[in-house]
């Protein structure tokens, strides 16, 4: 493993570390020491002057490969740093170990497609500072920019061009094929929240059959056997499942976590796995509730804004891991965060805790159907359309007769408007 210094600076207050520590856990460093200064941003080095060459003293100490900040580092600021730092250390921001760790992740093309294009546009700025640099005879070498090519700012601009095309032929295809499911009676609930909320093991409580997608054969909760994984980022891409709640037709899909303070580059470019939230009937929000509440406030704001711009599907926020969760400390934290979180549904997707209860207010939810009265005539056919009304919608009232068939039933407006040129054109068939 690479030994690692993870560093960060607030503008006041006290540092919290844990979270740029799991990441680069996750990503696979060894974090040897850790070092944090509260102050105002230096232009040329983030933190001071002084607490840089004390970081490059700690790197020196533990014999450390790697700087981490939890913090994001400009370029030039990436080269001053470096220069205080043993040769061959490397400086590593916020949004670079994310971005390592999306990379490790990637396993479908459409991932692998969007890690590339953030990793693009994070690199562009830092291209055009090297060229900067190398007008000024500065050689950005080992110091955490690499070496300057002239030509790399014209190739990075074509590369991202080209993904964004792919990426937006992709995105047809999963509109379309969102559409098709519409089409076909299914309701699409996607779910979002933090990264390590619980959503994976959700999907597997509420699943009932696997419906094929991007990613099905990579997705670690597919067996359901499996233990579901206690890290961060464990789907990158999005899974979807035919999920249990009652009378509707539901689709399920799980999707990339959430983590704070992501750039909107870095959003953007996981706009196209983002989409399976944003074209959803219903979003629900998943929060670990065994975390302390000014936590769980932060993270619920970090996910509004991100769903803020372009989502239009009603949120029910679904606070997991009660079991995890003393009675009064969940119902304090229900008080402390109604405003974030109006009429939350408590579950453990562990245990099932509540799972019916949620299942439930999903129906509540997703956009009314609407009820309908048919009176088929018995042709040949009508067999055919009393099973397709059956597989599209709920069928509450079925009787025949010798010559019809009478159907009481509850689908979505536009299954109802196909079962009514159905209808028709059995009439038709029957007066010819």
């Amino acid at each position: 493993m690479t030994r690692a210094v993870v560093a960060k600076r607030v503008d006041s207050g006290r540092a919290d570390l844990s979270e740029i520590v799991e990441l680069a856990e996750a990503a696979g460093y060894d974090v040897v020491a850790t070092l944090t200064q509260s102050r105002e941003e230096d232009a040329a080095y983030h933190v001071g002057e002084g607490k840089a060459e004390e970081l490059a003293r700690v790197v020196v100490d533990t014999d450390a490969e790697a700087v981490i900040f939890d913090n994001s580092l400009g370029p030039y600021q990436t080269y001053n740093i470096g220069g205080k730092l043993p040769e061959g250390v490397e400086v590593v921001d916020r949004f670079t170990l994310i971005l390592e760790i999306f990379g490790q992740r990637a396993q479908t093309r459409k991932a692998q497609l969007q890690v590339e294009l953030a990793e693009l546009r994070y690199e562009l700025p830092r291209a055009e500072a090297k060229a900067s640099l190398a007008k000024r005879d500065e050689r950005p070498g080992f110091m955490g920019l690499g070496e300057y090519d002239e030509s790399r700012e014209q190739d990075i601009k074509n590369q991202i061009s080209t993904i964004k095309r792919e990426l937006d032929r992709i995105a047809d295809q999963e509109e379309s094929r969102r559409e098709q499911r519409r089409e076909s009676g299914f309701d699409l609930v996607a779910l979002a929240g933090y990264t390590n909320a619980g959503k994976s093991t959700l999907l597997r409580r509420l699943a009932t059959d696997l419906d094929v997608d991007e990613n099905e054969e990579l997705h670690p909760d597919l067996d359901p056997t499996a233990e579901s994984e206690d890290r961060l980022f464990t789907t990158l891409g999005t899974t979807t499942r035919r999920a249990e709640t009652g009378k509707r037709d539901v689709l399920l899909t799980d999707t990339v976590g959430f983590v704070s303070d992501l750039p909107h580059w870095l959003v953007e470019s996981f706009k196209s796995t983002l989409d399976s939230v944003y074209r959803a009937d219903l979003v629900l929000l998943v929060v670990d509730a065994s975390e302390p509440v000014e936590e769980m406030r932060e993270k619920l704001v970090t996910c509004h804004d991100t769903l803020y711009e372009r989502n239009e599907a009603p949120i029910v926020t679904v606070l997991n891991k009660v079991d995890k969760v003393d009675p009064e400390d969940l119902a304090e934290k229900r008080r402390a965060l109604s405003a974030l979180a109006p009429s939350p549904v408590a579950v453990s997707a562990a245990t099932g805790e509540n799972v019916g209860e949620l299942q439930a207010r999903i129906e509540d939810e997703l956009p009314e159907w609407q009820r309908e009265r048919l009176l088929l005539p018995m042709t040949d056919e009508t067999m055919s359309v009393v099973s397709w009304i059956h597989d599209h919608g709920h069928v509450e009232r079925e009787e025949y007769d010798d010559n019809h068939v009478v159907l009481e039933f509850e689908a979505k407006p536009a299954i109802v408007e196909r079962a009514r040129a159905k209808a028709t054109d059995l009439a038709a068939v029957e007066s010819t």
